[in-house]
């Protein structure tokens, strides 16, 4: 195997693509570079490339993930991406998210759990928002649908809630007004049904 060329990445500059045999193999930082002495036009042992894919990158992709983590929960997928981006290959990857699971690092159905607990603590919407937002970031359809469905959201509560904070007068309202209270609570992923009997309530309370 011959290292045919070395480049400096557009756009992460501290990394450098290396090339062997005229096609791509991984990339690394200055540093390793130098460590492991990789020239363009110069052979690479077979026992340097296997250390390099097994047990550098590992231990980089690894390092990195963990890092990612410590801002904040996130999904598998969220992971896999960061990962990808970061020019790990697939077997890399695979391997670093085998570690993150078994030690529990990441685990989608803790990450739903926690995301519907936050977000209708500081935001509430409706569940097929819920749903779509969770899927959005990766979560498999069955896990962000078992993780709603477990939470149990009462969602004429929250939806009469929402309409309290913001509207008033509801028996009066006009066609236009319940145009803009319907619109409201759409985009907070409330179902037609829902939002017409969270209406019919509060104007039935004199809301």
């Amino acid at each position: 195997m011959t290292v045919t060329d070395i480049k400096q990445q557009k756009k992460d500059k501290s990394r450098y693509s290396v090339y062997i045999d005229g096609e791509y193999a991984f990339s690394l930082i200055m540093e390793d570079i130098l460590y492991f002495g990789l020239k363009i036009g110069e052979d690479i042992s077979d026992s340097v490339y296997d250390y390099i894919t097994e047990t550098t990158l590992y231990i980089k992709a690894q390092d990195s993930a963990l890092k990612y983590l410590g801002y904040r929960m996130r999904t598998e997928k969220e992971i896999e991406d960061r990962l990808i981006s970061e020019d790990y290959g697939e077997e890399v990857c695979q391997k670093v998210m085998d570690f993150l699971k078994k030690y529990n690092y990441v685990n989608d159905r803790e990450y739903c759990e926690k995301y519907i607990r936050e977000t209708m603590k500081l935001r509430p919407k409706g569940s097929y928002l819920i749903k779509t937002e969770l899927k959005n970031r990766g979560v498999a359809e069955e896990v962000a649908e078992e993780a709603v469905r477990r939470a149990g959201i009462d969602e004429l509560s929250v939806a009469e809630q929402l309409l309290e904070k913001k509207y008033e007068g509801f028996a009066d309202m006009d066609n236009k007004e319940l145009s803009r209270v319907y619109g409201y609570l759409q985009r907070r992923g409330f179902s037609y049904g829902v939002i017409k009997e969270a209406v019919a309530d509060l104007a039935e309370k004199g809301i």
